[in-house]
């Protein structure tokens, strides 16, 4: 995770500092507190003149220009690189309930690359796009 993305907070935490208002600016430090230390769902967050916490990510927006088109090269650039995608993945519980996607593409600097991921919804999104690629995914059932 780099640091120094400037977000904007949207949501209220007055109760913690004042002036920690929605709308207000800062930017990242990565692990801050017990909170971002314990879970990716927080991060740490300095506000100049008001306070450094732990903030929910749902409860800031990223402003940062430079953060935000590095973020869409690099997804236009996974998109292109899924085309080539083999050995696609579906790992399944024995229940059905959804472990993990793995895969196997080749980059564009022509390295060969093996993908692990545990996100579901991310997972959801990316077996959707490779259906369109018309590359199959297969359904693992592990116990």
């Amino acid at each position: 995770m780099k640091k120094h993305i400037k977000v904007r907070l949207t949501a209220d935490l007055s109760r913690y500092a004042p002036g920690l208002v929605a709308g207000v600016e800062g930017y990242t430090i990565g692990e801050y507190g017990l909170w971002s230390r314990g879970s990716d769902r927080f991060i740490g967050v300095c506000f100049p003149g008001i306070a450094t916490l732990d903030v929910l990510w749902k409860s800031v927006e990223i402003i940062d220009e430079a953060y935000l088109e590095e973020v869409a090269f690099l997804r236009k650039k996974q998109m292109i690189e899924l085309k080539s995608a083999r050995n696609v993945i579906m790992h399944v519980g024995p229940r059905g309930g959804f472990r993990y996607l793995s895969y196997e593409y080749t980059s564009m600097d022509g390295a060969q690359c093996s993908v692990s991921n545990g996100n579901k919804t991310e997972s959801e999104h990316l077996i959707e796009v490779l259906k369109q690629y018309g590359v199959e995914v297969e359904v693992r059932n592990e116990r």
